[in-house]
C-alpha cells in the first residue's frame, strides 16, 4: 500500500470517500498500460474480445477496458480498507432487516415503474415516443424482458448499496442531511461520465490511463453545455434516492426505485422510438428521459410521493418527520 493503513485514523468520512475515490483513479492509470499490453497479445485470437472491443485493424475501445479496471482496483481497495472506511458496519445499517422491507422494495418499484408509464404515456400522446412493434419479433421481447428485469435489481442492488450505502451515509457522518444529499448526488451523477470512448491501437502506451481519465474530466467541465442537462437530471435521481433513505432509514425503498427506473428505461428503448427534435429537446429529453425539464418534474414530483407514502415509526415516533 502506497501509506499505512492507520493513517486513515482521524480522517473524515467524507475525506475517505474521496481519497479512495482518487486513489483508485490514480492506481488504475498506473495499471493500465501493463492491462493493456496482455489484452493486446489475447484479442487477435480471441473473438469474443475481439467483439466486446470492437477490435478493428489493429485498433480497440481501451474505454471499456479502463472502466473496469476502475471498478475492479474500488473494489480491491474497498476490501483492503473495509474497517477504515467503515463499509460493513454502514451498509449493514441500510439493509438491516426491519420491519416491512419486502414492502418498501414493493413500493418502490411500483412507485418508479408508475410514474415512468405515466411519463412515457404523455410522450407517446404528444407524439415524442412511438411504439415500434416491427423494429423486434414479440417473441424476442418477451424473452428479453425477464433478463432486463434481473439487470435492473442488479444495477439497483449495486449502486445503492455503493452511493447510498456506503457514500451517502458517510458523508451523513460529518455533514448535515442537505450538504449530504447536494454532493453525494453530484457524484453520483458525475461518475455516469465515466464512459469514455477511447481507440488505441496496439502497443505500450504508458500514458494511456491518464488520458481516458483526462478525456473524462474533459468531456464533463469542456463539453459542460452539452452536459448540463444530463448533470441535473441524474443529480436530482441522486437526490431523490437519497431522500428515500432520509425518510424510511433504509436503503430497501431507494433499490426499488432504482431498480423500477432501470427496467422502464432499458424496456422503453427496447419497444419504443424517441423522436424529440432540437425545438422540444429542452422540454422532452432525450431517450434517457432525465435529460428535459419535464423529466426533471417528474423527479420533484416523487419527492412529494414519497414524503406521502412514507411514514416509518420508531420507538411509537415517526422518526422520518424529521427529515
Amino acid at each position: 500500500m502506497i501509506f499505512r493503513m492507520n493513517s486513515w485514523n482521524g480522517i473524515k468520512q467524507y475525506k475517505k470517500i474521496f481519497l479512495l475515490f482518487f486513489l483508485a483513479l490514480g492506481l488504475s492509470c498506473l495499471l493500465a498500460p501493463l492491462i493493456k499490453i496482455f489484452l493486446d497479445s489475447l484479442i487477435p485470437s480471441s473473438p469474443f474480445l475481439a467483439d466486446l472491443l470492437r477490435y478493428k485493424q489493429g485498433s480497440y475501445d481501451f474505454g471499456r477496458v479502463m472502466r473496469r479496471i476502475i471498478m475492479a482496483v474500488v473494489l480491491i481497495l474497498i476490501l483492503l480498507l473495509r474497517k477504515q472506511l467503515m463499509i460493513g458496519s454502514l451498509i449493514k445499517r441500510g439493509i438491516k432487516p426491519i420491519r416491512g422491507w419486502a414492502e418498501q422494495l414493493q413500493m418502490g418499484f411500483l412507485l418508479g415503474a408508475g410514474l415512468f408509464i405515466f411519463y412515457i404515456t404523455i410522450l407517446w400522446i404528444s407524439g415524442i415516443q412511438t411504439f415500434d412493434p416491427s423494429a423486434r419479433l414479440f417473441h424476442d421481447i418477451i424473452f428479453r424482458l425477464p433478463i432486463l428485469l434481473l439487470i435492473a435489481v442488479l444495477v439497483g442492488c449495486i449502486e445503492e448499496l455503493l452511493f447510498r450505502g456506503f457514500i451517502f451515509q458517510g458523508m451523513l457522518l460529518d455533514m448535515s442531511a442537505v450538504s449530504a444529499v447536494c454532493i453525494s448526488s453530484l457524484f453520483f451523477s458525475s461518475l455516469h461520465f465515466f464512459r469514455v470512448k477511447f481507440i488505441v491501437s496496439t502497443g505500450f502506451q504508458p500514458l494511456v490511463g491518464f488520458s481516458i481519465i483526462y478525456h473524462t474530466f474533459e468531456n464533463i467541465i469542456v463539453d459542460f453545455s452539452a452536459n448540463w442537462s444530463t448533470l441535473i437530471g441524474l443529480f436530482l435521481v441522486g437526490a431523490v434516492l437519497s431522500y428515500s433513505f432520509l425518510r424510511t432509514k433504509s436503503l430497501y425503498l431507494a433499490i426499488g426505485l432504482h431498480a423500477g427506473w432501470v427496467f422502464l428505461i432499458k424496456t422503453n428503448k427496447l419497444i419504443f422510438d424517441h423522436h424529440a427534435g432540437k425545438n422540444v429537446a429542452w422540454l422532452f429529453g432525450d431517450d434517457y428521459i432525465v435529460t428535459g425539464v419535464l423529466g426533471w418534474i417528474f423527479l420533484l414530483f416523487t419527492f412529494v410521493l414519497i414524503r406521502f407514502v412514507t411514514k416509518v415509526s420508531y420507538h411509537g415516533k415517526d422518526a422520518a418527520s424529521a427529515c
